[in-house]
């Protein structure tokens, strides 16, 4: 219970920053970078398709943490967005390791919250 109402808050902080940085930051790079009209609406939309997954899994922690889903549908919704988490994480790290060393320091602290946020949506189904 406490470790999912702790994944809950992790995944709203990565939902709050995913779209104050990304409309600040890295929506307006994409958009003036000279790429093709469709590339860019691609690259919008994949934005738009992220953000839509990290409030819904929020919204899914929040309420499996509020137990208002019976425990025999979180047990496997928990583990699967566990592991996405965990496979995201994964693949960020990897990415932080081939990144410039001025951006591979943020990479790496986003890639050990969404592990944490793995670990602990895991963590809640399993009851370890």
């Amino acid at each position: 219970m406490i470790s999912l109402a702790i994944a809950t808050i992790l995944s709203a902080g990565v939902c709050v920053y995913h779209l104050l940085e990304g409309k600040q930051k890295r929506l307006p790079k994409l958009m003036s970078a000279p790429l093709s009209e469709p590339d860019k609406q691609w690259f919008g939309a994949l934005f738009y398709c992220q953000s839509v997954f990290y409030l819904s899994t929020t919204a899914v922690f929040l309420v499996c943490a509020l137990k208002l889903l019976p425990e025999m549908y979180g047990y496997s919704l928990l583990l699967f967005l566990g592991l996405n988490y965990g496979m995201y994480a994964i693949w960020l790290f990897y990415v932080a390791l081939l990144s410039p060393p001025q951006a591979s320091l943020r990479l790496r602290l986003q890639s050990l919250v969404f592990l944490l946020i793995a670990l602990l949506a895991m963590l809640s189904p399993l009851q370890l």
